[in-house]
This record gives C-alpha cells, sequence and structure tokens, in this order.
C-alpha cells in the first residue's frame, strides 16, 4: 500500500529535521508510541499500543533512519509486530522549506499482514493517513510551542 502526503510545519528546514528525528519529541507525538529504547544495531526498538479495530493491542518493532541528508530528507523504515499481525513501513521523508516554514512531503510503501490484513485496503489506508496526519499535525503544534518560548 502507498502512503503519501505533505504538511507545513511552522519551522526552519533545520528545526522541522531536528524534531522530526528527535526520539523525545517522537515519544510525545507519535500515536500509540510507549517506548523508544536505543538498539545495538542502531535506531531504536519500538514498543507502540494501536486501539483502533484489526490494529488494537501491543505492538514491538524496530525504528531506524537511513539515507539521512540532515536537514533534506531521510528514510524511515519501521516494522513492527503484535496481535494483529506484522506492519513494515518504508518511506521517504524530504523538507522542502518555503514561505510558511517547511513543508514535510513523505512518500513510502507499507506492507501487512495477519489480521490487518483482513480490515481491506481501503481501510488500512484510512487509518494509515488519519495516524501520519495526527503525528505530523502534533510536531507542528510542538514547532508552535518552540517559536513561543
Amino acid at each position: 500500500m502507498q502512503l503519501s502526503g505533505s504538511k507545513i510545519i511552522p519551522a526552519s528546514a533545520e528545526k522541522a529535521y531536528a524534531l522530526l528525528t528527535n526520539p523525545e519529541v517522537l515519544m510525545r507525538t507519535m500515536p500509540g508510541l510507549k517506548q523508544l529504547t536505543p538498539s545495538p544495531s542502531g535506531g531504536y526498538a519500538a514498543e507502540m499500543e494501536m486501539g483502533v479495530a484489526a490494529v488494537k493491542g501491543k505492538y514491538q518493532g524496530h525504528m531506524q533512519i537511513h539515507d539521512a541528508i540532515a536537514p533534506q530528507s531521510y528514510r524511515l523504515v519501521l516494522d513492527g509486530q503484535g496481535p494483529g499481525g506484522f506492519v513494515s513501513v518504508d518511506m521517504r521523508v524530504e523538507f522542502e522549506p518555503n514561505e510558511n516554514g517547511t513543508a514535510v512531503r513523505y512518500e513510502g510503501e507499507a506492507n501487512v499482514g495477519g489480521t490487518i490484513a483482513s480490515m481491506g485496503q481501503r481501510m488500512i489506508h484510512g487509518v494509515a493517513n488519519y495516524l501520519v496526519n495526527q503525528f505530523v499535525t502534533a510536531v507542528a503544534k510542538e514547532a508552535e510551542r518552540d517559536m513561543v518560548s
């Protein structure tokens, strides 16, 4: 399943990049993220708890950034497994400064299996877009708070 979209973060590309790669910010802003622990192989072991339809439950996984070119782009690779099956995501994230801050564009592929896959592509796509939008909106609010501080 393809995932793509964009959102304006009211900050410089450097600040937007820093926010989206900071584990503390990710803990505050990513829906369902309960724990991020640095892993010996690089990246982070992640624990998430989801409460949406067939996706409901606790998931264990790994998150890692590849091909980082600060503050222009990176590739985010996520994989997780839980009671609803498995999810793997490979997404390119790009940062483009504009007059309102920085346009954060994402595009990638998500693969799901198990009970999650039985939900149907349209519903999975809707849930995924909802969660990504909720996350990026929370990061934009973090950027706005930083501007006020």
